[in-house]
């Protein structure tokens, strides 16, 4: 099933990013080093219905407790506005250089929205209140993306802020929900199933591809191929 990419993708999505960005200038000021796009805009496969925006922002320096939460307010506004949100905010130190896991300073996905509503209406600042580093793993699948396909939404160039990603530090990132997405069923099944196909064509390929992609990647195998990898 063949998707939107940056160019071509619906007005109301680009709005919607244009409206992040404008958000991140009014919240981060002359800090915000940059907004970057990866996920499946990146890999032409974005579908509005359901599909994540996912994107990475870099800053010059950490965020406040005050800034996480008017982070934490502003996305809950423009989540599903129409897409939903998937977006993390590491400082520029925290890439550079490279470490796996990566530290990062903010994270906001539709799975944390919940959580977030009630510390919105609770106005929680102390929950924003502290000093320990978080790190994920799944970075640096991302940066990997960034730097094979992503997309500057605004600031600094791709290659100017992103540093290459080891390759054992990719792949640590992405099979480490191997036994997870294997177990998977009902409703989950087919996407278990693509998962699993985007980790081997990744390892056959070296190169990062949708879960479509992947997809018709193994169809073109054909079974001969496919039962001589068991």
């Amino acid at each position: 099933m063949s998707g939107y990419n940056w160019d071509n993708c619906p007005l109301e999505i680009k709005a919607q990013i244009t409206n992040i960005t404008d958000f991140l200038h009014h919240t981060l000021g002359k800090y915000l080093i940059g907004t970057y796009l990866h996920g499946s805009m990146c890999l032409g496969s974005f579908q509005p219905s359901h599909s994540d925006l996912d994107m990475i922002v870099i800053t010059q320096q950490p965020l406040t407790a005050s800034q996480r939460l008017d982070l934490m307010n502003g996305f809950l506004r423009l989540h599903k506005k129409p897409s939903p949100i998937e977006l993390s905010i590491l400082c520029y130190s925290d890439l550079n250089p490279w470490r796996h896991p990566t530290p990062y300073e903010f994270h906001f996905s539709d799975y944390w929205r919940p959580k977030f509503e009630v510390i919105a209406s609770e106005n929680d600042l102390a929950f924003w209140d502290f000093k320990d580093i978080y790190t994920d793993g799944d970075i640096a699948c991302h940066v990997t993306l960034i730097n094979q396909s992503g997309i500057c939404i605004y600031g600094r160039a791709i290659s100017e802020t992103f540093p290459l990603v080891p390759e054992k530090d990719f792949w640590d990132s992405i099979v480490w929900g191997i036994d997870y997405f294997s177990k998977l069923d009902g409703e989950l099944l087919v996407t278990g199933i693509l998962t699993l196909l985007r980790i081997w064509s990744y390892k056959e390929n070296k190169a990062i591809y949708s879960k479509a992609q992947a997809g018709d990647w193994a169809i073109g195998l054909g079974p001969h191929t496919i039962s001589s990898h068991h």
